[in-house]
């Protein structure tokens, strides 16, 4: 491994998060029956985001230097030989102007699998029509789905916030030796085969099923299939060209393959179904923090409370995800989501003291975030 990327990567301390492998759990397991929601038990939340962190000026004109583009191309070439990946795309876009773009190992028309990072793109079209006043966050699950263990109980909130003590279904030894895609009554078949983890809001602790079941609210209150209407609320508010949610038989003939390539992302579904080059990953980042897509005051609303997750510096909120990234002078403020499954990985994040978005996946294991924090450094301070 180069040595420059070896110290970045032990300096980021950042996962990507599955969206066929869930976070290591933080508590133990509990009887499914609950009587009522339980108050949070878990480690401290972090302190909250001052609004001004997640509010993006995306008219401003300042850019990029050449000499930060020249680093840029030969940072990606170090990233991209050091984590072995078959493929890679990334961009970097700081205050104005188009994205830095590069796409290395696949053709330039070919997209890229995003994984969970996909769960924004849920948890956006859930606030849209939250906004819109067709649904609330604290309506009960079972309103919508039932046959859900502590149905009465999980709220949508819960659900977005992973904090409603589902199991998730991808961590089942018998799910994960089928390749094909799970529906909704059989995912309700192992959620009562295994119980839940914890009363709902007790813990915290990452749940796809979560997501699984907010795709199915998306189709109740919509009337569309959750592509669909994930499309049409959400990614039909920004200007970005080359992302799209996937269809469940969606064909999958522009996407770079994965490495390995046994799993079908088109299963993910509204636990990170997103395919898209990096630039209009990052073209889709700025409109979410300009406001365009949401309210500022809902994307205010999805970094509000923000629970510890499994490692440290790493939080959640309404399906996004705050990094407190170590640097050799405390710690650098990322948000966003990450993603990955077995052969692909993924991050998007918005860094506001950089007034800059970055955005990389790869096909591969290697840490798209360390990929990500090595083009930041390209960046002049």
């Amino acid at each position: 491994m180069h040595v420059h990327l070896a110290k970045v990567m032990l300096a980021v301390r950042v996962a990507g998060l599955a969206a066929a492998v869930a976070c290591t759990s933080q508590t133990s397991v509990m009887p499914a029956a609950c009587s009522a929601p339980a108050t949070y038990a878990g480690p401290s939340l972090r302190d909250p985001l001052p609004k001004s962190s997640v509010t993006l000026n995306s008219a401003a004109q300042s850019g990029l230097s050449q000499t930060e583009v020249t680093r840029l191309a030969a940072n990606f070439d170090t990233a991209f030989r050091a984590t072995k990946a078959r493929s890679m795309t990334a961009a970097v876009w700081q205050e104005g102007g188009s994205p830095w773009t590069h796409q290395e190992g696949s053709d330039a028309e070919q997209l890229h699998y995003w994984a969970s990072v996909g769960k924004i793109v849920t948890a956006a079209t859930i606030l849209r029509l939250q906004g819109d006043g067709r649904l609330s966050l604290d309506t009960p699950i079972s309103d919508y789905v039932s046959g859900v263990p502590n149905g009465d109980l999980i709220t949508l909130q819960m659900l977005l916030n992973h904090t409603s003590g589902l199991f998730s279904a991808n961590e089942d030894a018998q799910v994960r030796k089928n390749s094909a895609a799970l529906d909704l009554p059989d995912l309700l078949d192992v959620l009562n085969r295994r119980g839940s983890y914890a009363c709902p809001g007790i813990y915290w602790r990452y749940s796809n099923s979560g997501y699984t079941l907010l795709g199915a609210v998306l189709e109740e209150v919509t009337g569309e299939p959750y592509h669909q209407a994930a499309t049409d609320l959400v990614l039909s508010r920004s200007r970005a060209p080359r992302i799209r949610v996937l269809a469940p038989d969606d064909p999958l003939t522009d996407l770079a393959p994965l490495a390995p390539d046994e799993f079908n992302p088109a299963h993910a579904q509204a636990a990170g179904g997103v395919v898209a080059d990096a630039g209009s990953m990052a073209i889709f980042l700025q409109d979410l923090f300009a406001g365009d897509i949401l309210p500022a005051a809902q994307v205010a609303e999805m970094f509000h409370d923000l629970y510890p997750m499994a490692d440290p510096g790493l939080w959640y909120g309404l399906g996004v995800m705050a990094y407190d990234v170590p640097t050799g002078e405390g710690a650098t403020l990322w948000l966003g989501h990450s993603g990955g499954v077995e052969g692909a990985k993924a991050v998007a994040a918005y860094v506001p003291s950089r007034r800059a978005i970055v955005t990389v996946a790869l096909a591969g294991d290697g840490s798209a975030e360390a990929a990500a924090n090595l083009l930041l450094s390209a960046l002049d301070d």
